[in-house]
């Protein structure tokens, strides 16, 4: 079975011969199984290491305790290795737990199935050298299989990202694609933050890097693919509470940050926007795909008519909630759109 690249210390024993950063790595940890030790054993692996790794045990009820548990008896290196129990409360609350044990000028987070490469925090640790305005650093990331077969190398470089401007709004209008694994931050913005926000389910990660730039910190996009991030059935973009999440993200920023009749409000309408009717049309898109719960599509359906109805019933959002409704005119949709854009790039750069 191929594994993706991990370290080569472990609970094995093996002593790490790298310096210490002044890092601290939060994984919160949620019935992970043996998947988690290839986690571990690439953030005890780095050639920067961490000065102490917290693993919050979020209630898990897999064995994942004992197994997080032995690991941290038995290993031996430079790492201060602390396991944290609590009752189930969601990755947000865990995340923010681990967090608040950090005593260090940087806080890193790992999810339990993905892993690091060697250099994951030597390279983000760059970037922090004489930027004290700085907030957090992300990177490009490779995509693997459940059992760790490459997918994707630089996954982000390859579909043509670009990292948002430096505007509340043009970060609104996007998704931002800042994975926590890929991600190192300065502690003490994380903390001015408030941290995750416990209500999400999904959207979390971009409400928190949202929330940062809002408060005046900046942040860098570094193209290295320092990160593995794991693709298997249980990610969470096809369930129920992602969708939930996805509304209540959208209600928040309306509602808190950028309500009706306030300065900003139709910038954020018009930003929110596109990127909305983006998502649901992607929706509807994997809606064709296999395996998609029946719960999923009934939620997609409430959630997009909510949102899209709330935004403003135009000619192209009434077609993307059709398709929604009807996945079977995708098809047709699509291909009724590179008509669109095949003609809008014909003339482009005529002179009416």
């Amino acid at each position: 079975m191929a594994t993706a690249p991990r370290a080569s210390a472990s609970s094995r024993g093996q002593k790490v011969a790298a310096s210490t950063a002044d890092v601290t790595v939060v994984l919160a940890l949620y019935n992970g199984g043996e998947l988690t030790r290839l986690a571990l054993d690439s953030v005890v692996g780095q050639s920067r290491s961490p000065r102490e790794l917290v693993i919050v045990n979020d209630g898990s009820t897999d064995g994942s305790q004992e197994l997080v548990s032995k690991y941290a008896k038995a290993y031996r290196g430079p790492v201060t290795i602390t396991v944290v129990n609590k009752d189930n409360g969601g990755q947000g609350s865990a995340r923010n737990l681990g967090a608040s044990r950090a005593k260090t000028e940087y806080v890193a987070f790992i999810d339990q199935d993905d892993t690091w490469p060697t250099d994951h925090l030597e390279v983000l640790l760059e970037s922090f050298d004489r930027r004290p305005d700085l907030g957090w650093v992300y990177s490009d990331f490779c995509q693997i299989d459940a059992d760790g077969r490459m997918l994707r190398r630089g996954y982000l470089g390859g579909t043509g990202y670009t990292a948002p401007a430096s505007s509340i709004f043009a970060m609104l209008a996007q998704d931002l694609m800042m994975l926590p694994s890929a991600t190192l931050m300065r502690s003490r913005a994380f903390a001015a933050t408030g941290g995750f926000d416990t209500r999400f389910r999904g959207y979390e990660d971009d409400d928190l890097f949202l929330r940062m730039f809002y408060a005046g910190w900046s942040f860098r996009y570094e193209p290295r693919p320092v990160t593995n991030y794991r693709i298997h059935a249980d990610n969470s973009s096809r369930q129920s509470t992602f969708l939930h999440s996805r509304l209540r993200f959208f209600n928040k920023y309306q509602d808190e940050f950028f309500p009706p009749g306030s300065e900003y409000h139709e910038d954020f309408r018009g930003a929110i926007g596109g990127r909305m009717t983006r998502s649901f049309l992607l929706d509807a898109v994997a809606l064709r795909g296999p395996h998609v719960p029946a719960d999923y599509k009934m939620e997609l359906r409430k959630v997009a008519k909510t949102i899209l109805a709330n935004l403003g019933w135009t000619m192209k959002r009434r077609v993307i909630m059709t398709v929604v409704r009807n996945p079977s005119l995708v098809p047709a949709l699509l291909k009724v759109w590179g008509r669109v854009n095949k003609t809008a790039r014909a003339n482009r750069g005529r002179v009416f």
